[in-house]
């Protein structure tokens, strides 16, 4: 996918039409776009989304005003307005034009909801232009919607980017559509079994009832084992929208004079009791990898104690003498004759002695072992005393953040008692909102994992059944080929589920030996990033489980991006030519970002400005003035094809005109004008 050129119309900052260039040179992989703070930046990362699925990313206020204030103004009543948003790119070779608009017919002086609607033409590369009748979903086969965060996203919000697990489940599945899994697994659930069930008609439910029992039983299953993944699905899409109704609700509030206070209080806690939380469960993930890897040293205790004091006892009394070599004792009893030259006669004193100390000389490496044993069990005792300490530290540790979380709950439940006190019917309304819709988040998320426990079950007796099916013999010889015919259909089902587990395992492989090396690149910590195998990412410190900073997971969310990415092209390059559905997936995805270095200190941002050119192939960043200077500045603008300016227009004299220096020139970034608008300014350079 190459994005090649963003259209706006009337679109919410931006009046009139604007156009944004996108084409970007070999080399020079980023298009960089500039602007204030309310400018437009935002919005204009909003409409790559907007016009690709319809809707707004959570932090974009007011979202159903889409037209821009002056053009709705300046409409009469019973008048239509349109705004439209039109992005044109190129996937596999196709030339893509993709438009989403509105028009409403003005009745009232505030804006209103409207249902926006998609056009998408698709021209071959033999110039025949044709309009695609299911646009949304030839859309989402190129770029899952699940996926739009990792290519479309805020840096100063990355650290949500792997929060949140009502969107871990639609995050898997939008990754494995990426990169071409879907579609074995639709074999091996949907296609497959279809044709088992055709064969299955065949069988006579008289003579063999016992197979079509069978066959009848796996059909029943099946079908439970697909409702309860559309159940699944349906549930985390559910819970990810009640997180927005809640948000949305706190915005509200936010806005509210007498509720705001409040509301930034509670606002500031829920995000205090998050990062406690997530600390609490890096202690216990700590807890459990350090007791996975020494916990069985908890259980030595006395033993170590009666080695050593069993070897010591012994080497004391000189019960384990260094010495003689037994071989050389046995050479003189079988010569007869001792070393000094006298006789050796078997019952003479000398002969005993020789014998006495023949057996004792084969405890001298038992002496040697038992010595080594002593010191092993020392470190033995040496590593459970470190491992109770750590143990005690740890649950020192948990002890203190659960009191911090039971302390910042305290306080929560007192604002929202408080909240709930306001007299104002509009506050507590949309507290009652916000409540309803975090119960009914929390209940989706219950229900998600209580379906998932029951799918995992059928899928057990599905697999049951089919290997008694296998097994069972057939009456008749019609009966017996059906079940020869579908006992191959089930042979291919299980190579597909092998591939399958291959194909994810390789894939997951390959993110995770790209994302230590993009993130090494810009991290100086030694931290390890790991992707595991629910394809979820973790950070790993020398000593376990990092607890991970907003700082962190903006370097991990970026190292991710630049990840999947990666493997997608590589996935794209390998299939080319291959017309075999198990060559594999993937695709070349731009990246568009605004706020690329969040809070992150100098030193990353310099970091991640070199880093940012190597993450794809095309990469559209907005940034404001002071996240674009010195030599961050210098490393972008050595990647950049073109650069934009988000010039904003002011009605208000008393703001002061701006300018933004590019290559030692002053570019006009806030200007008085006539009316609040932004235009998009091209920078020569």
């Amino acid at each position: 996918m190459k994005l090649h050129r963003l259209s706006l119309k009337n679109f919410r900052a931006f009046y009139g039409e604007q156009v944004l260039d996108l084409a970007t040179e070999e080399g020079k992989p980023a298009v960089l776009i500039f602007g204030n703070n309310g400018a437009g930046k935002t919005t204009l990362l909003n409409a790559f989304a907007w016009a690709l699925y319809g809707t707004f990313s959570d932090d974009v206020e007011q979202q159903h005003r889409i037209i821009h204030d002056k053009a709705w103004a300046d409409a009469g009543f019973g008048e239509p307005i349109n705004a439209s948003v039109r992005l044109d790119f190129e996937h596999e070779g196709t030339h893509f034009s993709v438009t989403r608009d509105v028009t409403v017919t003005k009745n009232s002086d505030d804006q209103t909801t409207a249902a926006p609607q998609l056009t998408v033409t698709e021209t071959s590369a033999d110039g025949e232009t044709k309009s695609v009748i299911n646009g949304q979903d030839r859309i989402e086969k190129i770029l899952p919607e699940g996926l739009r965060r990792f290519f479309f996203f805020n840096g100063e919000r990355m650290e949500k980017m792997f929060t949140g697990e009502e969107n871990n489940d639609e995050v898997k599945r939008a990754i494995k559509t990426l990169l071409n899994l879907e579609t074995i697994e639709r074999a091996i659930h949907q296609h497959l079994p279809k044709v088992s069930k055709q064969l299955a008609r065949d069988i006579d439910k008289r003579s063999d009832a016992r197979l079509s029992g069978l066959t009848e039983t796996i059909e029943r299953l099946e079908q439970q084992f697909a409702d309860f993944e559309a159940k699944c699905l349906q549930l985390s899409k559910d819970a990810s929208s009640y997180q927005r109704e809640v948000e949305e609700a706190e915005r509200a509030l936010r806005s509210n004079s007498q509720a705001a206070p409040l509301q930034q209080q509670r606002a500031s806690l829920n995000r205090r009791i998050a990062s406690e939380s997530e600390k609490l469960e890096e202690l216990k993930a700590r807890k459990r990898e350090r007791l996975s890897k020494s916990g069985f040293i908890a259980f030595t205790k006395g033993t170590d104690e009666a080695v050593m004091k069993l070897a010591e006892g012994m080497r004391q009394r000189r019960e384990l003498p260094a010495g003689i070599q037994r071989s050389f004792i046995d050479g003189l009893l079988e010569d007869g004759q001792c070393m000094c030259g006298r006789p050796l006669h078997s019952g003479t004193p000398e002969f005993v002695e020789l014998e006495r100390r023949r057996y004792n000389a084969g405890l001298a490496d038992v002496e040697s072992r038992w010595l080594y044993v002593d010191g092993q069990m020392r470190n033995l005792r040496d590593e459970r005393t470190s491992l109770l300490a750590d143990i005690q530290q740890n649950s020192q540790d948990v002890q203190l953040v659960n009191e911090a979380i039971n302390q910042l709950n305290a306080e929560r439940s007192e604002i929202e008692r408080q909240l709930k006190g306001v007299d104002i019917q509009d506050v507590q309304r949309l507290e009652q909102r916000r409540k309803t819709y975090a119960e009914k988040k929390t209940q989706a998320l219950v229900d998600f994992h209580q379906n998932k426990e029951r799918q995992a079950q059928i899928e057990k007796d599905i697999e049951n059944n089919r290997r008694l099916f296998k097994k069972e013999e057939g009456v008749s010889e019609k009966s017996r080929k059906v079940q020869r015919q579908m006992n191959l259909v089930e042979e291919v089902r299980e190579a597909f589920a092998e591939v399958l587990t291959l194909k994810t395992e390789e894939v997951r492989e390959q993110l995770d030996q790209k994302i230590k090396e993009v993130f090494s690149r810009i991290f100086i910590k030694s931290y390890t990033p790991e992707i595991d195998d629910a394809f979820e990412l973790h950070l790993k410190s020398p000593a376990g489980v990092a607890i991970r900073s907003t700082g962190e997971n903006q370097i991990l969310g970026l190292s991710f991006v630049g990840a999947v990415s990666e493997v997608a092209k590589n996935l794209r390059d390998r299939r080319s030519g291959a017309d075999d559905v198990l060559a594999g997936g993937g695709s070349v995805y731009p990246v568009v970002m605004d706020a690329p270095f969040g809070s992150l200190d100098l030193t990353y941002q310099e970091e991640i400005s070199r880093a940012l050119p190597e993450l794809t192939s095309q990469i559209v960043t907005l940034l404001s003035q002071s996240q674009a200077r010195g030599k961050v500045m210098e490393n972008l603008q050595v990647s950049a094809t073109s650069m934009y300016v988000l010039r904003s227009f002011t009605p208000n004299r008393q703001a002061k005109e701006e300018t933004i220096e590019i290559n030692n020139r002053a570019i006009p970034y806030v200007s008085h004008g006539e009316f609040e608008h932004t235009v998009l300014e091209k920078v020569n350079f």
